[in-house]
């Protein structure tokens, strides 16, 4: 008993100076090996394709992409907003989330895009409800998850700013109000409200925000909650056939945006649902998503125009250490130096120029 308590510390132990290590901006594969090697007991240096091998064994890399180059942007928008809400199986939580949104009172002109993705439960009979209502669109289709979901809604705005919601969530009164309000008289190409976390009607946390103009850096990487200048999704998409497809926000969308306003306001309620894809994902093999939307992202910056700079680096290096949580319990626990292996490799290629160039401006 006392040796599996000392192996077990051994092993935590290992496991929090790895995650400190990779959380330094200075973190090399080799040396991130060198501690690997440690914690297993072999060696563990492989090249990068062993690693893309490894990798594959677990999980192969969906086909989704983030580009799109014929979506329609109107010049004259008919609406000041369109709120996207895609819906599976959610018949428990579907009906307040709805009246959420539709009941808003707002001077601004609105439309709320639901997206029924192949329910099989009651949440279509709750859709239909809302048939009738001139100002919301409903849209059927065969499950196909929640990026081609949202895709749906994107490819039908008409709207100089979009909201997304997620439909076990509450969008909390006056919300719409408030954040077109900041949109407008700051000409803002995002606005954001801190947000309520909350389980069985119980508030379990809160996220503030600080009011006023301020930096992608504030943002939360979640696509719901805030008011997106529409024209962004001219060409970007959620790719198709991941999870964490929101990493688009922070390594693409972020990085065109130029204003950001955030608001002291609880604008949005987001509920720990049990039974949500994220929560019951941790130990599959999907997890390893984390790292193929990372690599599909970063195989199409070029498309979107975004070069190498600090405001990429640093939510790059977040991503890694995020990719290395999100898999740290799967098996075999190689696979988490396997993605970073990789993953440092595209990062020296890509900002290798940037980081010298860097360097040199510093030492004139």
């Amino acid at each position: 008993m006392g040796d599996n308590l000392m192996a077990k510390g051994f092993r935590n132990y290992i496991d929090n100076t790895m995650q400190r290590i990779i959380s330094s901006e200075g973190i090399t594969h080799s040396v991130y090996a060198t501690v690997m090697e440690l914690y297993y007991g072999k060696p563990v240096y492989k090249t990068v394709e062993n690693a893309y091998e490894e990798i594959s064994q677990i999980c192969f890399k969906p086909s989704g992409t983030c580009y799109t180059a014929d979506r329609q942007c109107s010049k004259q928008p008919r609406y000041d907003l369109d709120i996207i809400i895609p819906v599976y199986n959610v018949e428990s939580y579907l009906q307040t989330c709805l009246n959420s949104v539709i009941d808003q009172q707002t001077k601004y002109s609105y439309r709320t895009i639901i997206i029924d993705d192949g329910s099989t439960d009651k949440s279509t009979k709750i859709i239909e409800k809302f048939s009738r209502n001139a100002s919301v669109l409903i849209i059927k289709q065969k499950n196909r998850g929640v990026s081609v979901a949202r895709n749906v809604g994107l490819d039908c705005v008409d709207a100089r700013y979009v909201l997304f919601v997620d439909s076990d969530d509450i969008l909390a009164d006056g919300a719409v109000e408030i954040l077109l309000d900041k949109a407008f008289e700051n000409d803002a190409d995002i606005v954001e409200g801190g947000f309520d976390t909350f389980k069985d009607g119980k508030i379990v946390s809160q996220t503030k925000r600080m009011a006023g103009l301020s930096t992608v850096s504030s943002l939360s990487g979640f696509p719901w909650g805030k008011v997106i200048r529409a024209t962004y999704f001219k060409n970007l998409s959620f790719p198709a056939g991941y999870l964490f497809e929101d990493t688009i926000f922070s390594l693409i969308l972020y990085q065109m945006v130029q204003t950001v306003y955030t608001l002291n306001e609880q604008t949005y309620k987001y509920r720990l649902n049990p039974k949500g894809l994220n929560l019951n994902s941790k130990q599959t093999p999907n997890r390893v998503d984390s790292f193929w939307v990372t690599i599909q992202i970063l195989s199409e910056l070029d498309k979107f125009g975004i070069e190498p700079s600090e405001s990429l680096y640093t939510p790059l290096l977040q991503q890694v250490v995020m990719n290395f949580k999100r898999t740290f319990q799967l098996k075999p626990r190689a696979i988490q130096y396997a993605c970073f292996r990789i993953l440092t490799d595209i990062v020296n290629k890509k900002f290798g120029d940037y980081l010298v160039a860097c360097l040199e401006i510093a030492l004139r």
